[in-house]
């Protein structure tokens, strides 16, 4: 899965390689009863920010949805996993700082998500007209889920990213 292409892009690509990625069928699906969203709470790990930040420029420009606030977690155990996105998503704070929040956590992804004070902070409780992004791992979105749900989270305002 991811593990095996992270690894790919450190150990064997070099500056100036190309890559060709084919896409999966990933597009957000809200079934929560809230409308419309005015929200959106994104939690993502490793390649699972490559979506998120998608998500985020499609949504950003004014007029382009309903959505007022993003909040950004972007979780991972190394400091170079944020080199993956982080000048992506720095440009779109830039051009969109009252809107978007952005915050990234380094830590133990094995350690539960509420034992981090950081990602507390950042992750709000549930209002109506938010919905949920989790983006990542498989283990990493099971937990990111849980813990949502145990901030008031409703499954339906959920969207888990394959």
């Amino acid at each position: 899965g991811n593990s095996k292409f992270i690894e790919v892009l450190k150990d064997e690509m070099r500056i100036g390689d190309e890559i060709a990625i084919k896409p999966g069928k990933s597009y957000l699906q809200y079934n929560g009863k809230h409308v419309p969203v005015t929200d959106m709470v994104c939690v993502a790990s490793g390649l699972g920010i490559v979506p998120i930040v998608d998500q985020v420029k499609s949504i950003s420009p004014k007029g382009s949805s309903s959505v007022k606030t993003t909040s950004v977690v972007w979780i991972n155990e190394n400091r170079n996993d944020f080199d993956l996105a982080m000048d992506e998503l720095e440009k779109e704070y830039m051009k969109y700082s009252t809107k978007l929040a952005v915050s990234c956590i380094m830590d133990d992804l094995k350690k539960p998500l509420d034992k981090n004070r950081e990602v507390e902070e950042a992750v709000p409780y549930f209002n109506a007209g938010t919905m949920a992004v989790v983006s990542g791992p498989k283990r990493f979105a099971e937990t990111a889920k849980a813990y949502l749900n145990r901030k008031g989270y409703p499954d339906n305002c959920i969207c888990v990213l394959p």
